[in-house]
């Protein structure tokens, strides 16, 4: 299950294809991937707040919060063709699609950490410590994209 699942997250983050261009205006596609970016960041919080002791440890609801995001993350295939290269409000640099393979490897990196993130977190032992961890690499994935390809 964890294989077919990272399979399924990756997909979604790296799927660049002519085909989303029928789907979606680039504007719309772009406001569409910030929304769910958003989605990425309210559930983040609520994770590093409790890592930070800011709100009780819960295992279940890290597990919720990580699933609510590799659910999410499946549907940014569909944000991400070349029409929306050149969207004003878009906050990705014109390096992401000059290096889409590397683009690709860090959204193929995110894909496996939140991955293991929801594996890590269903298990019955889950504790603090496990979660900083995961959590934890969970966000350097996000930072190492963000660092390099978005535009602030």
């Amino acid at each position: 299950m964890f294989k077919k699942a990272s399979f399924f997250i990756a997909a979604g983050l790296l799927a660049v294809a002519p085909v989303q261009a029928d789907l979606f205006e680039p504007e719309d596609a772009v406001k569409y991937r910030q929304a769910l970016y958003q989605t990425f960041a309210s559930q983040m919080s609520v994770m590093g707040a409790m890592l930070q002791g800011n709100i009780e440890f819960d295992a279940a609801e890290i597990n919720r919060r990580a699933t609510n995001m590799a659910n999410t993350a499946v549907m940014m295939g569909d944000t991400y063709f070349p029409a929306t290269r050149g969207v004003e409000t878009s906050n990705m640099r014109d390096r992401a699609w000059e290096n889409m393979s590397d683009f690709q490897a860090k959204g193929a990196a995110f894909g496996e950490a939140l991955t293991a993130l929801v594996e890590q977190s269903s298990q019955s032992d889950f504790s603090l410590r496990d979660a900083r961890s995961a959590v934890g690499a969970v966000q350097r994935s996000c930072r190492s994209c963000h660092d390099d390809y978005r535009a602030r």
